[in-house]
């Protein structure tokens, strides 16, 4: 099953790697593997169980999507968006040859949460297959904010509790430009406790995603480590 959400999607889209030959596989695989840095997630995944139902990780290979399944991964969640990419090329046909259900979410690492992606990745982590495993290219930034995401909406933990999955143990830089997904949740977090306000009030009829953006200031040092050290997307 593929189920895509996000304003990036097109239908009928062309693919840039044509996995059903030989040459179209090997270019795909290449482009993987270097361009998109799968060689330095080959033995790191930066994986972390969040709770008994969901697994957060990096980018996981064909490979590591099979051992997923054989951990009894019913779900995966990409929250990458659905693109021509070689990655989302080789990762649908694992997840079709293994038979995992596979749903797409495009989130900004560097934006301010887009309500019209939270919604439907609400009501999808509501109605899903579990376990699951969801991920970004790292694990640390995209798929910080949806554990928070998932584990305050979905399982009830408390937000002061799930703000803890955006921290540097996963590698997340809250002093660059990827701190505005933080910065998200702690702005909701000082209206909830002043007014009591319910989340998607707050949302619908408080949150500006142009205020947030003005009002976050990364750090010169933050900046330089996430976009020229670690290179996140």
């Amino acid at each position: 099953m593929f189920h895509v959400v996000g304003a990036n999607h097109k239908e009928n889209i062309l693919p840039k790697f044509d996995v059903s030959t030989p040459e179209g596989h090997k270019l795909a695989w290449d482009d993987y593997w270097w361009k998109d840095h799968a060689f330095l997630r080959e033995n790191f995944q930066n994986a972390h169980q969040i709770s008994d139902k969901m697994w957060r990780t990096n980018q996981p290979s064909p490979q590591q999507l099979e051992v997923w399944r054989d951990k009894g991964i019913k779900t995966i969640v990409n929250l990458r968006g659905d693109t021509d990419s070689s990655f989302t090329v080789l990762e649908k046909e694992a997840c079709e040859k293994l038979g995992l259900n596979l749903l797409f979410f495009k989130v900004e690492s560097r934006g301010a949460p887009d309500p019209e992606i939270m919604r439907p990745m609400e009501a999808a982590l509501k109605a899903l297959e579990y376990p699951a495993l969801l991920h970004c290219k790292s694990g640390a930034d995209r798929a910080g904010f949806a554990s928070v995401f998932y584990l305050y909406r979905i399982e009830g933990v408390p937000l002061n509790e799930a703000r803890k999955q955006l921290a540097l143990k996963y590698l997340h830089v809250s002093a660059g430009k990827t701190g505005i997904l933080g910065h998200f949740w702690d702005e909701y977090a000082k209206a909830e406790a002043s007014t009591g306000i319910e989340f998607w009030d707050w949302v619908d009829n408080v949150y500006d995603r142009t205020k947030l953006r003005a009002e976050f200031k990364p750090t010169p040092v933050g900046s330089w480590l996430v976009d020229r050290v670690l290179g996140r997307e």
